[in-house]
């Protein structure tokens, strides 16, 4: 999933789509398909990949992030708990 730090993956999943866009053109134009047909298949896992990371895997990590925070405040709230009761 870290694979392209350098850019947002909204940039990524841009790229990648355009990427496979101009693969197919070329399919289409062009006598070279052995070198177009590999190119296609690597763009349209990688436009794949980028789609799925945007609209699930993003917006998971999010949600996991903010459950881990709100477990970690109900186990100070319970420590905190223990602590006045056993005085």
């Amino acid at each position: 999933m870290d694979r392209f730090l350098a850019i947002s993956p909204k940039s990524q999943w841009w790229l990648f789509h355009t990427a496979l866009a101009l693969n197919v053109l070329g399919m289409l134009l062009t006598d070279m398909w052995l070198p177009m047909v590999v190119g296609a298949i690597v763009t349209t896992y990688l436009s794949v990949d980028s789609t799925v990371r945007i609209r699930y895997i993003l917006p998971m990590k999010k949600s996991v992030q903010e459950l881990e925070r709100e477990n970690a405040s109900l186990r100070r709230r319970l420590n905190e708990i223990e602590q006045v009761s056993s005085y």
